[in-house]
């Protein structure tokens, strides 16, 4: 069976790697499928990549999933976030709309995320690619949860700590994560109805990225 790649995917194999004829890689698919692959030749200009697939392994989806609705940051942080947060095993991203808000989320960002994450899936061996969602409010992402029976937490400074125990009930897990400005009582209220809970990530106000990657990396670390 052969497979061909082709555009920024082909100019990085020919350009930034330096494949030869010959050599093996480990191509994906972004859903769990992984193939140990031969290089056999480049086209024209390097602008498509012919390989021989050797062998396929199809990767079971991530369990627990971990789901970050989050509200955007500004500059670069965000592409420094969902770097991290791929990293660590995060299934989607909503970007998340709250009162307090100062960065929206445009259409055409969603291919820069979708190149952010799967540069950083490259690089941990990620065989699964995070989903981006559409944009939401707390609300409806807790509604959403609730819908797959999964838990919401909310990162909110009056929350129950955060320790070895709290993800004991194993599980998918929805994480929200506000503004610089905080959440609304409004939207803590909305987010709870649906029963989403509070979670303290320790003393101080955290920037949105740093909250974020904390719950991620607690979760990574007790999957149960």
């Amino acid at each position: 069976m052969n497979a061909t790649l082709t555009g920024d995917e082909a100019r990085h194999a020919s350009g930034a790697r330096r494949l030869r004829p010959g050599d093996r890689v480990t191509l994906f698919n972004g859903h769990g499928l992984t193939a140990g692959a031969e290089l056999v030749a480049f086209g024209e200009r390097g602008m498509t990549a012919d390989f021989r697939v050797q062998d396929r392994h199809q990767q079971p989806v991530p369990r627990p999933g971990l789901h970050l609705a989050c509200a955007l940051p500004k500059g670069d942080r965000l592409g420094t976030l969902l770097d991290m947060a791929t990293q660590l095993g995060m299934t989607s991203f909503t970007p998340l709309l709250c009162e307090h808000s100062v960065v929206k989320p445009a259409a055409a960002a969603f291919e820069r995320w979708r190149r952010i994450c799967l540069e950083a899936c490259k690089q941990s061996r990620r065989a699964w690619l995070p989903q981006l969602l559409p944009a939401a409010d707390p609300g409806t992402v807790a509604r959403e949860a609730a819908g797959h029976d999964a838990s919401a937490w909310i990162a909110h400074p009056e929350g129950q700590t955060l320790d070895a125990k709290f993800f004991a009930a194993g599980g998918d897990r929805y994480f929200l994560i506000g503004p610089e400005g905080g959440f609304t009582a409004a939207e803590v209220a909305a987010a709870e109805a649906h029963g989403a809970r509070r979670v303290a990530l320790g003393e101080g106000i955290l920037r949105i990225e740093t909250a974020a990657l904390a719950l991620l990396a607690a979760a990574r670390l007790c999957p149960r």
